[in-house]
């Protein structure tokens, strides 16, 4: 997957077996750094929040709910795969609008800029014979600028595809037991890279070197769907080499319902992203609505996902 030469170190992370995606994010930014303000008529839309360094600790303890059902793994993995399988079948092209709320901290967390944007993004499927290629895009919407994290292309639509067939082996799964996520029963489910397996799944390029990287994280997968809801994730270990000490994601799935097709697609509704590169950290949270679906036969705006 070809990705645009920026100035200083690229972040990219590529999902290869059957699927590709990218993750770039710009390491470095100039100090004081302030994106443009978003629109008042946005800022009606979505209330802005406070950025703090907050990531998810995908290696707290989970205690399950006690009079809930046993978990079984099998059974649960048999429907997130299936639920995979149909999002690979419907993907189409689509684009969204996107907020993104952005701070750059300081290494003992002072705060050096940021700002808030709103984004036309879009996103390209590319069926090819080794596989699914997916690209990102962002272009500001008046008003707005672009700012380092705006040039990130992080694969969002597609990451809960590490439970599909082609992928999940590459893992050690671990059903934690029984969750709920915004007032839905869930299954909990553990993921981490197995250690006996090359790590086909994420890569750090930097001035043409890969460093391969493993991920481990939770997801939460609805009972009664296999949907997966919510998921967080991480590095399992730092890149010293090139300063990569820290990467999460917290995403928040909301179903896309595409009546022209009569399908209903899970997709991320809010994402937060930390990262630490040693002398700053970079957080941000991103909000999508108004989706808008490219179909052969016609175009259809879809908008806010809704909790079924």
């Amino acid at each position: 997957m070809k990705m645009r030469r920026r100035a200083g170190n690229v972040f990219a992370l590529l999902l290869r077996a059957g699927f590709a995606w990218t993750l770039a994010i710009a390491l470095l930014a100039p100090a004081g750094f302030t994106a443009a303000q978003e629109s008042s008529g946005t800022e009606k839309k979505v209330k802005t929040r406070r950025p703090h360094w907050d990531p998810p600790d995908v290696d707290r303890a989970f205690h399950t709910h006690g009079a809930s059902p046993p978990c079984v793994l099998s059974a649960v993995l048999e429907e997130a795969g299936a639920r995979a399988d149909e999002m690979v079948n419907s993907l189409q092209d689509f684009t969204a609008q996107e907020r993104i709320e952005y701070r750059m901290l300081g290494n003992i967390l002072n705060p050096l800029g940021g700002g808030i944007g709103v984004f036309d993004y879009t996103v390209t499927f590319e069926r090819r014979s080794d596989g699914l290629s997916v690209q990102e895009g962002r272009v500001p919407e008046r008003g707005s600028s672009a700012f380092p994290v705006s040039a990130q292309d992080v694969g969002l639509p597609e990451i809960a595809l590490i439970f599909h067939s082609d992928f999940r082996d590459d893992y050690e799964l671990k059903c934690e037991g029984a969750g709920n996520w915004n007032g839905q029963p869930t299954w909990v489910v553990h993921f981490q890279q197995r250690r006996d397996k090359q790590s086909k799944t994420a890569s750090f390029g930097d001035k043409g070197t890969v460093y391969p990287v493993r991920l481990k994280g939770r997801a939460w997968i609805a009972r009664e769907s296999g949907e997966v809801v919510h998921l967080e994730t991480g590095l399992m270990e730092a890149l010293p080499a090139i300063n990569v000490q820290e990467w999460y994601l917290s995403i928040d799935y909301a179903p896309v319902q595409f009546l022209t097709r009569d399908v209903r697609i899970w997709l991320p509704e809010t994402v937060d992203a930390y990262c630490n590169f040693g002398l700053h950290r970079t957080i941000s949270y991103h909000t999508f609505t108004n989706f808008l679906l490219f179909s052969v036969q016609t175009d259809e705006v879809i908008g806010k996902p809704q909790n079924p």
